[in-house]
C-alpha cells in the first residue's frame, strides 16, 4: 500500500473527498453526475449531522456495513423511493471504490451486500393508437400558444420514432437536411438518422425557432448559455416546464390520462411491438445500445401477447365445442 493510500485511510472526510470528486466532474463537463453526487452528499450530511450544516464524517466510519444500513433505514423512514435509495447507495459505492480500489487489501467487496442497490422497474404508461389519433387530430383553438407548442413537441417525439425529449431539445438546425434528421443520442452517443414524416414536417415548419442567432431547431433551450453546468440546469428547467404544460394539455384533450415527456417514446415502442415489428427494428429505431436493452425494455409486453394468444386459443376451443354440439343436435 503506498503512502497516499495509508494517509487517506481513516482520516479522509467524506464531505471533503466527495467535493473533490464533484469538482473533477465539473471540469469534465458531466453535469448529470455532478447533480447526483451533490444530492447524495447533501442527503448523507442530513443523515449524519442530525440537522447541522456540517460535521465530521471520517470515511472509515462511513463505509461500514452497520453505518450504511443505518443510512438506508433513515431514508426508508423518510419514505424515499427504492430507486432514490439505490441511486444514493450506488453513488456511495462508486466513491468507496474510488477511495479504496477493488483489489487492494483493505477493499471489502461485500460492503454493500446488505443495502439496496438494485433498480425497481417502473410501470411505464403508453397511449393507445386511438388516443394518439385524437392528439394528432385535436382542435387546438382552446389551447394557449405555449400549450400548442408543447403538444407539437410531444407529437414530434412520437412521429420521429420515439425521440427522447433531451434529444429533441438539443436538435440543431444543421441536423435537418434533405428530408432527414441526423443526430447523436445524448444517452448513448449513438448516431441516428430519421426520415421526417409529412405529419412532422408540418409541425416543424410551424414551431421551429425563427431566430437566426440560435443554433437550435426548436426554441426550447437558451442558446446564449455556454457553461456546461448552466446548460444542464437550463435543460432541467425546460423539462419541468414541458411536463407541467403537457399535463395541462392532456387534462383538456385526454382527461384522466397521465403522461410525461417519456410517454411519447414509450407509446411508439409499445405500438410498434404490438403491430408485429421485429425487436431488432424497434431497437434500431430507439437507438438502444444493444438488442438486449430493447428486450428488457419490451419484456413486460411479452406476457400481454401470451395472454392474448391464450384467450384466442380458449375462444377457438369454445367455438369448436359449440360447433360440434350444434352439428350433433342437427343430426338428431
Amino acid at each position: 500500500m503506498n503512502e497516499v493510500e495509508t494517509k487517506d485511510v481513516g482520516t479522509t472526510d467524506l464531505s471533503a473527498y466527495m467535493m473533490k470528486v464533484i469538482e473533477e466532474l465539473r471540469r469534465d463537463r458531466k453535469p448529470p453526475a455532478v447533480h447526483i453526487y451533490a444530492c447524495t452528499l447533501r442527503s448523507f450530511i442530513r443523515f449524519s449531522c442530525s440537522g447541522e450544516e456540517e460535521c465530521s464524517m471520517p470515511m472509515q466510519e462511513v463505509f461500514t456495513p452497520g453505518r450504511l444500513k443505518e443510512y438506508e433505514q433513515w431514508m426508508l423512514l423518510r419514505k424515499l423511493t427504492q430507486n432514490t435509495i439505490s441511486t444514493y447507495m450506488r453513488t456511495l459505492r462508486a466513491v468507496y471504490n474510488r477511495w479504496m480500489p477493488p483489489g487492494t487489501a483493505e477493499h471489502n467487496p461485500r460492503l454493500f451486500d446488505d443495502v439496496y442497490t438494485g433498480v425497481v422497474s417502473q410501470t411505464k404508461r403508453a397511449l393507445t393508437a386511438r388516443q394518439m389519433e385524437q392528439l394528432l387530430e385535436a382542435d387546438l383553438s382552446g389551447l394557449s400558444p405555449q400549450q400548442q407548442a408543447v403538444l407539437a413537441y410531444f407529437l414530434l417525439m412520437f412521429l420521429l420514432r420515439g425521440m427522447p425529449f433531451i434529444d429533441l431539445a438539443h436538435l440543431r438546425k444543421r441536423d435537418m437536411q434533405d428530408g432527414r434528421i441526423t443526430y447523436s443520442r445524448h444517452k448513448t452517443d449513438k448516431p441516428i438518422t430519421v426520415r421526417i414524416p409529412r405529419e412532422a414536417l408540418v409541425l416543424i415548419a410551424k414551431y421551429a425557432d425563427r431566430h437566426s442567432a440560435s443554433p437550435y431547431l426548436f426554441p426550447i433551450l437558451d442558446a446564449r448559455i455556454r457553461d456546461s453546468w448552466q446548460s444542464y440546469r437550463n435543460y432541467q428547467d425546460a423539462l419541468r416546464h414541458f411536463n407541467r404544460k403537457l399535463g395541462q394539455v392532456m387534462s383538456r384533450l385526454l382527461p384522466g390520462v397521465r403522461v410525461s415527456s417519456y410517454t411519447a417514446r414509450h407509446t411508439w415502442a409499445t405500438l410498434a411491438f404490438h403491430s408485429g415489428q421485429p425487436v431488432g427494428i424497434i431497437s434500431q429505431a430507439l437507438g438502444h445500445s444493444s438488442l438486449r436493452v430493447t428486450e428488457t425494455y419490451l419484456k413486460p409486453f411479452g406476457n400481454e401477447l401470451v395472454d392474448k394468444a391464450n384467450r384466442q386459443l380458449i375462444a377457438s376451443v369454445r367455438k369448436c365445442k359449440w360447433k360440434n354440439e350444434t352439428e350433433y343436435r342437427a343430426g338428431l
